[in-house]
């Protein structure tokens, strides 16, 4: 700031209106009240007089020479912070912090006589850095209100996010309130669904476009969205069903969301580019997850009943029983491989000879079907 090329018409302009301090305050507070985002519910009469008082006297001291420069820096930060906690938009707080450049050149000006009239405009720049000044820390305190806040809020969310996927907790408070803080029906059924890793960087784009009531989120670097299960129907689900992602089951309230969650997490690896994962077309794969050795072992068993075939028999076999899992019909099976269908009847029969399972019957079919798959991660 400026001091040494200040006038003494502003030096004497400013304590006139520093001995007039309250009612100059009173006629800035009614100024404040026309500007929009300063209503009387927002920021009471009380309030908004001791922050215009004590701005105009450090604006006013500042010009009549005093040194309170880190006072009106301390002062107009916590300005900043104050009306960014009150709903202040920026706007309206920079709209109302400039009109002290106006409102104190008027307010001197009424105590400068005529001969000094010119003097006293050729210094105003003395005026406008003061409230610069303010303009300049009122922003900063508001915008590092806001930050403070944000971070705040984040970390709120991630804790709410965390405690919502742990399923460790059946506080229906945190519930409630994680509920609330994601933007989630407390009572209804989602879906879970997490984007493939090497698909991530499209994902929230893809879903917004299918499902734009899909709640967008990440935790520790998994990109996914909870949609409200009556959203994935019809042409949406069918959109959807064509995405690189994992898409768990619906979840009946928000205490089944962590189970969904880790379902989706499982599902998703095994999703491409024009198919998703889903339960149905994946649940061979779910189910050799969990049963872990137990199911390593039961496709061990299978594989070495099929070891009494060649190499070509024994692949023809899989294929065939494979094919018949997609059809369910000898004829489609006999097309698709081009054979005569007596010969896929006697593939079929072989397979049930050597392994117990007759894949006509739904239960060996599940089981043939748990087995191949799992033998196909063990080749």
């Amino acid at each position: 700031m400026h001091k040494s090329g200040r006038s003494d018409v502003i030096r004497r302009a400013a304590e006139a209106c520093l001995e007039e301090l309250d009612s100059t305050a009173d006629a800035y507070v009614r100024r404040v009240r026309e500007l929009p985002g300063y209503g009387e519910t927002v920021i009471d009469d009380t309030e908004l007089y001791g922050t215009a008082r004590a701005t105009l006297e450090l604006l006013l001291e500042l010009l009549r020479g005093r040194d309170r420069y880190e006072e009106l820096r301390a002062h107009s930060v916590e300005v900043g912070r104050s009306r960014a906690r009150r709903g202040i938009p920026l706007e309206s707080l920079l709209r109302a912090v400039r009109m002290d450049f106006r409102f104190l050149w008027e307010a001197m000006r009424a105590h400068v006589p005529g001969s000094d009239v010119l003097a006293f405009s050729e210094d105003v720049i003395s005026i406008w850095e003061a409230v610069e000044v303010h303009t300049t820390h009122v922003q900063t305190g508001y915008t590092d209100e806001i930050a403070r806040v944000r971070a705040e809020l984040e970390l709120e969310h991630a804790f709410l996010l965390r405690h919502l996927l742990s399923g460790s907790s059946t506080d229906e408070r945190l519930h409630a309130q994680a509920a609330q803080a994601l933007g989630l029906s407390t009572d209804g059924a989602h879906i879970v669904v997490v984007a493939d890793g090497d698909h991530a960087r499209g994902f929230r784009d893809r879903i917004r476009g299918i499902l734009p009531g899909a709640v967008l989120l990440r935790s520790d670097g998994v990109e996914f969205a909870l949609v409200p299960a009556a959203d994935v129907t019809g042409a949406a689900r069918a959109a959807l069903s064509r995405n690189p992602v994992g898409i768990s089951p619906s979840a009946r309230g928000l205490g089944e969301i962590a189970r969904m969650w880790r379902v989706a997490c499982e599902l998703a690896p095994w999703a491409r580019e024009g198919a998703a994962a889903t339960v149905e077309s994946h649940w061979t794969r779910l189910a050799g997850a969990r049963l872990g050795a137990v199911a390593e072992a039961f496709s061990r068993d299978v594989g070495e009943a099929l070891g009494r075939f060649s190499e070509r028999e024994r692949n023809l076999q899989i294929e065939t029983v494979e094919n018949y899992f997609r059809t369910g019909s000898v004829t489609e099976v006999a097309q698709r491989m081009f054979c005569h269908r007596n010969t896929v009847i006697n593939r079929l029969r072989r397979f049930a000879d050597a392994t117990g399972l007759d894949v006509s019957r739904p239960v060996d079919a599940s089981a043939a079907h748990l087995a191949l798959t799992g033998l196909s991660g063990l080749r």
